[in-house]
């Protein structure tokens, strides 16, 4: 996805004169093109969240409830031991904690599974770090790439990489059938 990027490089110039700027600064203008779905679910996934994960399955459903307002339909959001929580099974997203390997640079991750056949997502899994279960839009954005979406860089999107950038904006994910 192509980003538009304005940097000062220290200078600006006014009428011939050139003013010093205190610290070179990044302002986002404008993303290009509309944000894309790679896969899609051919069901309506069911999600279990893990008891080890830090997240409680109110907080869950509060961030599938900001999905099912654009369209997207789920089959509940469920409880599950650590036990029955290592894979997802077909059809099931599942929230849980990193596995060894997870960079502590990320927030939170998500590895989606497709069909060899249909190209269509059939699971996913979250791995969320525990401190950050309950930060805003966290959850919400790693369902959405759950759902097949990738990253889309304008400021305040729920699909932004950045969280400090990110926000609940939703052009152009909303789900269209």
């Amino acid at each position: 996805m192509a980003l538009l990027i304005f940097l000062l490089c220290g200078f600006t110039v006014h009428s011939g004169f050139v003013h010093p700027v205190s610290a070179p600064q990044v302002y986002d203008l404008k993303a290009l093109g509309k944000p894309k779905q790679k896969y899609k679910w051919d069901m309506r996934p069911t999600v279990r969240v893990c008891s080890d994960s830090g997240v409680s399955i109110s907080r869950a459903a509060r961030a599938v409830k900001y999905w099912e307002h654009l369209g997207y339909d789920f089959d509940g959001v469920y409880g599950g031991s650590f036990s029955t929580c290592m894979n997802p099974k077909f059809g099931e997203i599942v929230i849980t904690i990193p596995e060894s390997g997870f960079s502590g640079e990320h927030m939170a991750a998500t590895r989606v599974y497709t069909s060899n056949k249909s190209g269509n997502i059939v699971k996913a899994k979250i791995f969320i770090l525990p401190k950050n279960a309950n930060k805003d839009r966290v959850l919400e954005h790693e369902l959405g790439h759950a759902l097949g979406w990738s990253h889309y860089r304008q400021r305040y999107h729920m699909m932004h990489p950045q969280w400090m950038h990110g926000g609940y904006d939703s052009y152009g994910i909303r789900k269209l059938n």
